[in-house]
């Protein structure tokens, strides 16, 4: 190990203590935190169903025109919209201003 002199350990200290809190109110800071996305819905009507397949079974549905909150993950064509939930990718169109990309 190397000596330091004191002060230079305090004023290292400080500016790495200065780096973080500037950095912690920022979006998107935390580490694998997923943010949603706001999808608007272009089918007549969309079924969301228990798992991204068409096979699994209907939990809801929702209307044309509809908002909903997703997450930008896609499997197999459906969109998880969180909660089991999940719904065909190609009837959901990011809403303006959203922040998910297609």
């Amino acid at each position: 190990m190397f000596p330091l002199p004191r002060p230079l350990l305090l004023l290292g200290a400080g500016a790495i203590g200065a780096i973080y809190l500037i950095g912690a109110g920022q979006p998107g800071s935390s580490p694998g935190e997923t943010k949603p996305c706001i999808f608007r819905v272009t089918a007549d009507i969309l079924n969301v169903r228990s798992g991204p397949s068409f096979g699994a079974g209907r939990v809801d549905s929702l209307d044309h025109g509809a908002q909903v909150i997703g997450t930008p993950y896609v499997v197999g064509g459906f969109r998880d919209l969180g909660n089991a939930r999940w719904a065909a990718a190609e009837f959901l169109a990011p809403a303006p201003g959203s922040i998910c990309d297609p």
